[in-house]
C-alpha cells in the first residue's frame, strides 16, 4: 500500500515531527510504504494533500489536529481516497467523535486494521468543516487562542480566554433560518455542530452525528454575565442544553444573517463571515474510525 503521512511539526506543543516521524516508522514496519511530508506554514497541508491525491496515494493520515485535518478536506471530499488520523492537536475533536485513541501506537493499530466509512462534513460558503462551525462569543475566543494572546492551551485555554472576554462582548443581533423555521434575536452564540465537541472536548450539542445527514444548532440568546458564568461548566458533560436562554434545532442548512459581517470559525481557524450559507454534506469524506463510534 502507498500512503503519504501529513505532519504538523507544531502539533503536540511541538511534538509533531517527532510523533510523525514514530508514526511512520510503525507502519513502514508493518508493511505499509508510508512517505512522511511536514507542513511548513498555515495552510500548506492543502497543497500536500492535493498533491497526494494527484500522486494516486490509497490513503492519506494526518498527524496533528483539527485545523490540519480541516486543511485536507478540500483534496479528500467526494473521493474515495480514506483518511486516517493521529490525533496529537490542541483541541482532537474529529478524532474524539471518531474514537480514534491519542496514544500514538493503539492510533496506529487502528490505521492499520481499522475500516474507512463515510461520514458527513459542513460547508460555510465555500470552505468546508469537520466539527463546529462557531459564531458570537465562542469564536471571538477561538481567534484569541489562535492569534496567541491566550498563553494556556485546550480546554484550559478557553475557559480563561472566555473569562478575559466576558465584559467587552456584544451581543449580536441575528437572523437564522433553517428547516426549524426562523430565529432573530441576540445571541451569545450560534454553534452549527456536525460532531459533539469543540475546543477539546466541550459537548456543545451532544447529539450532534456525523453521520446523519444533518446539523444540530445550539443557539444561546444574551444572557447577563453571571449566568455565562454559571453555566459554562455544564458544556463540559452537555448539562446546557436545558438552560432556558438554549435551544437546540436540527436541519441540514442553516442561512446566518447579520447587518454587519462577523466571523465563523471552525476546528480551530477562521472559516467565513456573516452572512453566510451553512449546510451539509452527507457522506463527504472516508475517514478510518473505531468500530462502533
Amino acid at each position: 500500500m502507498s500512503w503519504v503521512l501529513i505532519a504538523n511539526p507544531a502539533a503536540g506543543g511541538g511534538r509533531g515531527r517527532r510523533l510523525g516521524e514514530a508514526a511512520q516508522t510503525a507502519l513502514r514496519q508493518a508493511g505499509v510504504a508510508c512517505n512522511l511530508r511536514l507542513t511548513e506554514a498555515p495552510g500548506h497541508a492543502t497543497q500536500l494533500a492535493r498533491q497526494a491525491v494527484a500522486e494516486g496515494c490509497e490513503r492519506l493520515v494526518v498527524c496533528g489536529g483539527d485545523g490540519t485535518i480541516r486543511d485536507v478536506l478540500p483534496a479528500l471530499a467526494h473521493t474515495a481516497i480514506p483518511l486516517g488520523l493521529l490525533p496529537f492537536g490542541t483541541a482532537n475533536d474529529l478524532a474524539r467523535a471518531l474514537g480514534v485513541p491519542r496514544k500514538l501506537d493503539q492510533a496506529v493499530q487502528l490505521l492499520l486494521r481499522g475500516r474507512p466509512s463515510a461520514i458527513d462534513l459542513g460547508r460555510a460558503g465555500e470552505a468546508l468543516f469537520a466539527t463546529v462551525a462557531a459564531f458570537g462569543f465562542d469564536a471571538q475566543v477561538s481567534e484569541a487562542m489562535r492569534q496567541g494572546q491566550v498563553p494556556l492551551s485546550g480546554t484550559a485555554g478557553y475557559l480563561y480566554a472566555t473569562l478575559g472576554h466576558l465584559f467587552r462582548f456584544q451581543a449580536p443581533q441575528v437572523r437564522l433560518e433553517g428547516e426549524f423555521g426562523v430565529f432573530e434575536g441576540q445571541v451569545l452564540l450560534v454553534a452549527t455542530a456536525n460532531t459533539r465537541s469543540y475546543g477539546g472536548g466541550m459537548q456543545i450539542a451532544p447529539a450532534a452525528d456525523p453521520r446523519d445527514g444533518k446539523l444540530e444548532v445550539c443557539i444561546v440568546r444574551q444572557v447577563p454575565r453571571r449566568t455565562i458564568v454559571g453555566v459554562l461548566p455544564r458544556l463540559f458533560w452537555g448539562g446546557h442544553v436545558h438552560h432556558p436562554a438554549v435551544q437546540v434545532r436540527r436541519t441540514s442548512w442553516l442561512r446566518l444573517h447579520t447587518e454587519i459581517p462577523h466571523l465563523l470559525h471552525a476546528d480551530g481557524e477562521p472559516l467565513a463571515h456573516t452572512p453566510v450559507l451553512i449546510e451539509t454534506l452527507p457522506a463527504a469524506i472516508q475517514v478510518v474510525c473505531a468500530p462502533g463510534a
